[in-house]
């Protein structure tokens, strides 16, 4: 289990990072690791990212980093990945968003690490705020990554009890867009090449323009839609390779299983708006939940039991391709920003260095400015190790973080429709299993129903 300690750091950082990096304490330093800053710079570079916070009048207050101690039980990690979760845990607590240093120590009984992060974000140059409610949200962040490795919790939350009442709502599936999916699914699903898939897409009554991105456009639409506008699920190379998974897949003779027999009766109320037939199915299910599964199989056309899993399996996926390319921007607009903030420090000290050169007596001028000569050093270096060997405008790195941003925005909007959707679905696939699992008991519901037809 995991203890946690946080406190603030008010007179010098880098007496702190000093204590925390000793070769004694971790290992001669292979046990110690940093986040858009050199350990041996680090205080330097808090610095200069308070002072851009103070530019911006968003640095408030007199701290000037936080120390945040995580420590385990004796031998219940081993030094490695003891760090190794530190490092995850700082990553999440942290987002990306605030320079730091950490270290494991291992002269004591129990492993411990000390991490200790600048108090103003060089992302946005907020403050850190630490108080009650986001100590509790550090723990919780601890307590889950413990749980995810085996490890017991005991960190308090601020959480109580909660009791959740469901309240789900049907997200109607009418649109153009919702339409388009499933018959995109559909397409993709009974082909196993491109042209195959464009084929099936015109038989079930698409217009298709091709061009820089492949669109369709559904009778009486009257603008078209691009596909990678459905989501990352739908992106390109995604439809390319669950085609190609196509190609590999045993295709075994259909029969009419109990399920597929019984959902045909189900679908059957749908087909004809068979409203006797549909009263007397409520009568033995909730109401609500009865009108929720019958407007969801209507309006997005699956009216065989197979299309309904595959329609299911494919929000699964696309949630999966959501939460594959939110991980994958993340990444990117953390690595574009440690460039940009790099690459602005850089053009301060560049900026000290030259005035250096024309000064009357440079060997004295170095001696005065020796940590902005030693901060350049470090700072070239670091980005040499990113790729940049040519420093980019600053107006190009920024719009391309707000683009990247963007489209962070989006794919988060995208995977928030996944997860109704999928709720949705869930509620839908107990309904529908709950009935074919007694299909027996409601046989004469269904010759009756069959009658009435």
């Amino acid at each position: 289990m995991a203890y946690i300690k946080i406190f603030p750091i008010k007179v010098t950082v880098n007496k702190a990072v000093n204590y925390i990096t000793n070769p004694d304490k971790t290992d001669e330093k292979l046990l110690v690791s940093s986040f858009a800053c050199s350990p041996e710079t680090a205080d330097i570079e808090f610095a200069l990212t308070r002072e851009e916070g103070k530019k911006n009048v968003m640095d408030k207050g007199d701290n000037l980093a936080f120390h945040l101690i995580q420590s385990f039980k004796p031998g219940e990690v081993d030094t490695e990945t003891a760090h190794r979760l530190g490092k995850e845990f700082a990553d999440k607590v942290l987002k990306g968003k605030y320079e730091y240093v950490i270290s494991t120590h291992i002269d004591k009984n129990h492993i411990h690490n000390h991490i200790i992060f600048n108090a103003t974000s060089f992302v946005d140059q907020h403050k850190y705020v630490s108080n009650k409610r986001s100590y509790h949200k550090i723990c919780q962040i601890s307590n889950r990554i413990c749980q995810e490795n085996g490890l017991a919790t005991s960190m308090p939350t601020g959480e109580k009890g909660k009791c959740y009442k469901e309240n789900m709502e049907y997200h109607r599936g009418n649109s153009w867009k919702a339409k388009l999916k499933v018959a995109v699914d559909k397409a993709i699903y009974s082909s196993i090449n491109y042209d195959e898939f464009l084929q099936k897409m015109q038989l079930a009554g698409y217009e298709i323009r091709q061009g820089k991105n492949l669109a369709f456009r559904a009778p009486e639409q009257v603008n078209f839609t691009n596909l990678k506008s459905l989501g990352s699920y739908y992106s390109e190379e995604n439809v390319l390779r669950r085609l190609e998974q196509n190609r590999h897949k045993a295709k075994a003779p259909r029969t009419a299983s109990r399920e597929v027999q019984l959902f045909i009766n189900i679908s059957t109320y749908v087909c004809t708006g068979n409203r006797a037939g549909f009263e007397r199915w409520a009568q033995l299910n909730n109401l609500k939940e009865a009108a929720l599964t019958f407007n969801y199989l209507s309006e997005n056309n699956l009216l065989n039991y197979e299309d309904f899993q595959r329609h299911v399996s494919d929000i699964d996926h696309a949630l999966e391709a959501s939460e594959q390319r939110i991980s994958e921007l993340s990444s990117e607009i953390s690595h574009q920003e440690i460039i940009q903030k790099h690459c602005n420090s850089y053009r301060s000290c560049r900026k000290i260095i030259e005035d250096g050169n024309k000064s009357p007596d440079p060997k004295k001028y170095k001696s005065a400015h020796r940590t902005e000569y030693k901060l350049h050093d470090t700072l070239k270096q670091q980005l040499q190790d990113l790729g940049i060997t040519k420093l980019p405008a600053p107006e190009r790195l920024e719009n391309k973080i707000t683009s990247l941003k963007k489209d962070y925005s989006r794919v988060q909007k995208e995977k928030q429709e996944l997860e109704k959707q999928q709720s949705t679905l869930n509620i839908i696939s107990e309904n529908i299993e709950h009935l074919l699992s007694n299909g027996t008991p409601y046989k004469n519901e269904i010759q009756k129903t069959e009658h009435d037809l």
